[in-house]
């Protein structure tokens, strides 16, 4: 019992020691924008261009090129995973 606590205790202070930087959601805004950037710019593009177009349109549309892209890459896993 008493290993147990001078172990827990070990373990308490080593993690009171470590300095933990928690960011909030506002910190570098800069680089969350320039990730988003090119999806706010293509959803409003699409819908910019395609007046007749609908939200649906533009998620199958989505949805269509990300099959098409995880197809590719599981027909690349195969060819890969025999050599």
């Amino acid at each position: 019992m008493k290993g147990e606590r001078n172990q827990l205790e070990k373990m308490y202070q080593k993690l009171s020691k470590e300095d933990i930087d928690i960011k909030k959601w506002d910190k570098e805004l800069i680089p969350k924008v320039i990730l988003l950037f090119p999806s706010i710019a293509f959803v409003l593009t699409f819908l910019k261009i395609n007046t007749d177009k609908s939200i649906i349109d533009l998620l199958g549309f989505v949805a269509l090129g990300s099959l098409l892209v995880s197809g590719g890459i599981f027909v690349n896993y195969l060819l890969s995973k025999g050599k």
